[in-house]
């Protein structure tokens, strides 16, 4: 497999595995607190990657910059999904989509800033069509808003689009896996103390079903080990605008998920958003194997691969 289809299997991977722990956790909270959720799947998530860790023999001592590898783990997930969580308390799921749904845009537009990336028109196309096919996936918000919960919601999109700008910026040498779970270890620490001081670290109200419990684990698995694995390695491999354009397949892959495994249905206007995604997010994907490398430019001028 080709660089740039590898690239582009990690990020599409990413993307559905963040779905699929989206509708997870979303079945999850009929049984568990929103507040209690972030540490409990975050303990699931550390203790999966130190399976990985433990199997692979992947060094964790003598990495080069585990302090700010640390930092970058607090920031996202821990204090990104943190906020995040408390957004969603104050405003309606479909408000709170439309928000996430401006990552990639942010992503695009911090890696032209403090990245010096610059964007091919062809890129710039891709994204426009698939920002739309997002809307028309997500809908039009309902009136029942809160100026705090969006305010909260959009510093957690932020801050998940400076993560993607920094841990590009750092050219990091050391293993996906290493890095992801000194990550990890330092969200979930994070999240158990904000927990604990918040005093909310207690026993769900209602007790929970087999089928939610499961869902904990496994949307913890997914949303936070597997899909952080997946991504970080494909940002490595590629500029950061282009990595975070393939966030916008994460509404179409939640709304497969929501489908399957809740039956909600899918309405005409979210299918041909989803087509809209699609077809934008396979355009890119052509325009950038037909590239040749020597007609790659570095990650200074435009999207594209390293040199």
């Amino acid at each position: 497999m080709s660089n740039s289809r590898t690239n582009h299997a990690l990020l599409i991977a990413a993307a559905a595995s963040w779905g699929l722990g989206t509708v997870l956790s979303k079945y999850a909270l009929g049984g568990y607190d929103a507040t209690v959720l972030l540490p409990f799947q975050l303990l699931v998530s550390v203790l999966l990657l130190l399976a990985f860790v433990s199997l692979s023999s992947a060094p964790i001592r003598g990495m080069r910059q585990p302090g700010r590898i640390a930092l970058l783990g607090v920031l996202n997930p821990g204090v990104a999904y943190a906020l995040g969580l408390l957004g969603l308390a104050r405003i309606d799921a479909s408000v709170s989509v439309i928000i996430w749904a401006t990552e990639p845009v942010l992503i695009v537009l911090m890696a032209f800033v403090f990245l010096r990336e610059t964007i091919a028109g062809y890129a710039i196309a891709c994204l426009a069509a698939a920002m739309v096919g997002v809307l028309l996936i997500v809908g039009s918000p309902s009136s029942a808003t809160s100026i705090v919960g969006v305010a909260l919601t959009l510093a957690a999109v932020l801050a998940c689009a400076l993560y993607s700008i920094l841990l590009r910026r750092m050219h990091l040498s050391d293993g996906t896996l290493s890095v992801v779970f000194v990550q990890q270890v330092a969200a979930l620490t994070f999240a158990v103390v904000v927990a604990a001081v918040d005093g909310v670290m207690r026993l769900p109200m209602q007790a929970p079903t087999s089928l939610q419990t499961l869902s904990v684990v496994v949307g913890g698995g997914m949303y936070y080990a597997i899909a952080f694995l997946f991504y970080v390695a494909g940002l490595r491999r590629t500029s950061a605008a282009y990595a975070g354009m393939f966030l916008t397949l994460i509404p179409v892959f939640g709304l497969v998920f929501s489908g399957l495994l809740l039956g909600e249905t899918l309405g005409g206007r979210q299918a041909l958003g989803a087509v809209l995604v699609i077809s934008a997010m396979g355009a890119l994907g052509v325009f950038e194997a037909r590239r040749t490398p020597s007609a790659v430019p570095g990650p200074t001028e435009r999207i594209g691969h390293e040199p």
